[in-house]
């Protein structure tokens, strides 16, 4: 009889019997409970009547656009602690009495903003510890119910003053602990916090990431007048590359400005690329370089560089000369006739670095263009390639691999020759790490030695000076006995002290 009671206890107020996901516990109020139960997704067959949805610390990865199908209902849904790294728009639609929305501890690059000001019962929002990069543009649509949003701990540079000050409910916005750019960007934001009666917690934790003058101070503290932006400058190095068929080489495009510019490049033929083209024999890196591996004959002509923030547009070219290997006769000897002789030292070498230096052996040097190092590490053709400015004739190697024969050399030509360049070899790793050990060895006795040494010392030295002190005591001593006065008799002969009267 108690087992019935129990069971049909437990049918009435978990609602097993009206069907439930696996690993989900439901209940008949619209309560459902899935919390860390390793869910890859969103389990199918979920009630029609869910309001409160509980899917925090799974695995999910992605909410597609038919997640939410036939739960118009739902006004709770927490999917914190997942592995989320998009989320639909349409999705959000799909359940239009949501008021509140936890994402944080995810890994969100981007969020569906333009869908949010058709949520008119969206009262919370939380995006903590993501990756959002930027905020929506200040032009959208406010967000009419909206009373509390959580942006901290993501990767947001900027966000409009103008966002936030447009919400006509809002009540609390934390931001604290993001990378702020604290330039003309960040102005109505800045003057936002001046004059706002929302509650901004931690504000302490609102500082400037860049520029490198202002980094680490609080945004509240930096006058507006200090939030200024500069256009982009652009310096291609070198101007003019002379490189082999088949080896690699970099472009060097450095850049300036504030906001950090973003980099493009103009290929010969015509093609842009950037960081985000998806090519893979030519690449922006991302510093901006451009890096070519392998070079080919048609890789030949003048690229351009683009620097681009909202101040400007700067742009920079350099020419390129392909040159093929087997080049012979008079061809290669005008290549290198215009060159610098030096001599190379390998000054310093370990497991995984090598330091050189080289000597030009004239007294005047013939060019005044910059040196450029080559290394490879023998049996591969990646070639490593570093151009120095002029007056430098120090190079340090990284990055290298132990127990390996590496040509290095030091040219100012397009084709070195046999006396610019020399080979070496990297040191073992555990013979590095036994020249350390016994670094440490000798180190550690010389100085017990030296210790040793000076405690001698000291105690000969204070032996010496307390025998000295003694012996000074023993002639005081000595010097008193010898004043003792003898007794005489009254007639003056010597009293005899035998002892006998």
């Amino acid at each position: 009889m108690w087992v019935c009671v129990a069971f049909v206890l437990t049918v009435l107020f978990s609602g097993r019997g009206l069907g439930c996901p696996d690993k989900c516990i439901c209940w008949r109020d619209g309560h459902v409970n899935c919390v860390d139960q390793r869910l890859r997704g969103v389990p199918h067959g979920l009630p029609g009547t869910t309001v409160n949805l509980d899917l925090s610390w799974n695995s999910i990865a992605g909410i597609p656009a038919r997640t939410f199908e036939n739960l118009t209902a739902l006004r709770y849904l927490y999917l914190q602690g997942n592995e989320i790294s998009h989320i639909s728009g349409e999705a959000l639609l799909a359940i239009p009495s949501i008021q509140e929305l936890w994402l944080s501890e995810n890994q969100l690059q981007d969020f569906p903003w333009s869908v949010l000001p058709r949520l008119t019962s969206l009262l919370r929002l939380d995006l903590q510890n993501n990756r959002l990069a930027h905020v929506t543009s200040d032009d959208l649509p406010l967000f009419p119910a909206l009373t509390w949003i959580n942006l901290a701990y993501n990767e947001i540079t900027t966000i409009g003053g103008d966002f936030l000050a447009s919400q006509p409910s809002l009540e609390t916005a934390a931001v604290h602990n993001n990378p702020f750019s604290c330039n003309c960007s960040l102005q109505s934001f800045r003057e936002w916090l001046d004059s706002t009666k929302v509650s901004v917690p931690n504000n302490a934790d609102i500082v400037c990431a860049t520029p490198r003058h202002l980094k680490g101070r609080n945004v509240m503290a930096v006058p507006i007048g200090a939030l200024t932006c500069r256009p982009p400058t652009v310096a291609v190095y070198p101007t003019n590359i002379n490189v082999l068929v088949g080896h690699t080489t970099v472009m060097l495009c450095n850049t300036t400005g504030d906001p950090d510019p973003d980099v493009e490049w103009i290929l010969p033929m015509g093609a842009m690329i950037s960081a985000a083209s998806k090519t893979r024999r030519i690449r922006v890196l991302h510093d901006g370089s451009l890096l070519l591996s392998p070079v080919r004959q048609t890789d030949a002509g003048t690229y351009t560089c683009i620097a681009t923030n909202q101040e400007g547009r700067a742009n920079a070219t350099a020419t390129m000369n392909v040159t093929r290997v087997d080049c012979t006769g008079a061809e290669c000897r005008s290549i290198a006739s215009d060159t610098v002789p030096v001599r190379i030292f390998v000054t310093s070498v370990t497991s995984n670095s090598a330091l050189i230096q080289w000597f030009p052996l004239v007294d005047e040097p013939l060019m005044l263009t910059p040196y450029r190092v080559l290394y490879y590490r023998l049996g591969e053709s990646l070639q490593q390639t570093a151009v120095l400015k002029h007056g430098v004739f120090l190079y340090k190697m990284k990055n290298l691999k132990p127990s390996s024969r590496y040509s290095v050399c030091v040219t100012q030509s397009i084709l070195p020759q046999a006396d610019h360049c020399m080979e070496f070899r990297t040191e073992d790793a555990e013979l590095t790490h036994t020249y350390i050990t016994i670094g440490y060895t000798l180190g550690s006795v010389l100085l017990l030695l030296l210790i040793a040494t000076v405690v001698y010392c000291y105690m000969r030295c204070y032996r010496r000076k307390r025998r000295a002190m003694f012996q000074r005591s023993m002639n005081a001593v000595n010097l008193s006995n010898n004043h003792v006065t003898i007794p005489r008799a009254e007639n003056g002969t010597a009293v005899q002290m035998n002892g006998h009267g």
